[in-house]
């Protein structure tokens, strides 16, 4: 029996999406056991991210239901942590205002997953206060700074490229191995997360 192409398309790209999702499930509950090395993880997770995010922009043409799908699928059941991760790219729990729009995010998608990628490892690495060292956040604002002042609606005069660059020169200023102090991660959580807030809710102005 043959099928519509379209809806074929589809359904090889609701695999894709299942698939990276456990994937993406596997490598983080691995990491979190220290089964493999940060580097190892942070490859995989920003090429698993990226598909993610490229995938659902795909979708956005056939209606996709995120939702629903999470729910018919048994995501939560069988990828807890991976479906952590993609709410934390979808927006998930913030109002629908801030939640990301996939149908803008294909005029910019690899500069959106990068950012978003980049973004989710950043609050990671603070989540893991024991190992938030200078020389291990630094890079992360570096790239995610760089990444702003490629995109039209930021450069260096928007809020948040500004806010970015404040904490470089504040690291910079710093010994590389130095550990960040428990306030200055909260509001290094705190200003990371607006951020990735505010770039879903600029995608919208594309």
């Amino acid at each position: 029996m043959s099928f519509p192409q379209n809806l074929s398309h589809r359904w090889d790209l609701e695999a894709r999406l299942f698939a990276n999702i456990g994937t993406l499930d596997l490598i983080s509950r691995t990491y979190d056991r220290g089964e493999i090395d940060s580097s190892t993880y942070h490859k995989q997770h920003r090429t698993l991210l990226t598909s993610i995010i490229e995938t659902r922009a795909e979708l956005e043409q056939y209606n996709f239901d995120v939702d629903r799908f999470i729910e018919e699928e048994g995501i939560s059941q069988l990828f807890p942590s991976g479906l952590s991760k993609l709410k934390m790219t979808e927006g998930a729990g913030d109002n629908a205002y801030s939640r990301i729009d996939y149908s803008s995010i294909k005029k910019l998608p690899t500069i959106a997953a990068e950012f978003v990628a980049n973004a989710i490892e950043l609050l990671d690495l603070l989540h893991l206060e024991s190992i938030a060292t200078v020389d291990r956040v630094l890079p992360y604002l570096d790239e995610i700074h760089d990444i702003l002042v490629r995109v039209p609606m930021y450069g260096n005069d928007h809020w948040v490229t500004q806010d970015i660059n404040q904490w470089i020169n504040w690291m910079d200023k710093q010994k590389p191995g130095q550990l960040l102090k428990n306030k200055e991660i909260k509001k290094l959580e705190l200003q990371g997360s607006r951020w990735l807030s505010d770039f879903r809710r600029e995608l919208k102005n594309l």
